[in-house]
């Protein structure tokens, strides 16, 4: 088991996942990547997709390593495509409290979509802050 990993086995619950100390469905796994549904499911085939390496969120992982959870996030899709017929999917990963991440060891959900599934998305976009592009494009340089 990767030291990175030791260190968090016991506090965290998808750190004792990729472990094997805690129960999981598995949908698929990688060298780098854990596959499995979620307990807590959006619709039938809800994944999550975490690295084998503890890192708390976006902000804190390398990115070797995120792109190495991307690969395993397109094999996910890429076996729903195949085997279930998808044709939409949802991608979502929640970075810090106030972006509602719930469990703070980085996840992918990966949710396949239908026209009919129940599940409303809701945006709520805000043209007034086309003004402030300027401004934020300065800060951002």
């Amino acid at each position: 088991m990767p030291a990175r990993l030791e260190e968090h086995v016991s506090g965290c619950i998808f750190c004792r996942i990729v472990a094997g100390t805690e129960r999981s469905w598995k949908v698929c796994e990688t060298a780098h990547a854990y596959a499995f549904l979620d307990v807590n499911p959006l619709g039938e085939y809800h994944t999550l997709v975490v690295p084998k390496h503890h890192y708390t969120d976006v902000f804190d992982v390398p990115p070797d390593a995120w792109l190495q959870l991307m690969a395993a996030v397109k094999t996910v899709v890429d076996r729903f495509r195949e085997r279930l017929g998808v044709e939409h999917v949802q991608i979502v990963n929640n970075s810090g409290g106030a972006a509602d991440q719930q469990v703070f060891h980085l996840h992918v959900h990966v949710i396949p979509r239908g026209t009919d599934d129940g599940q409303q998305v809701t945006w709520t976009p805000r043209p007034e802050l086309r003004e402030r592009f300027d401004a934020m494009l300065s800060d951002l340089a």
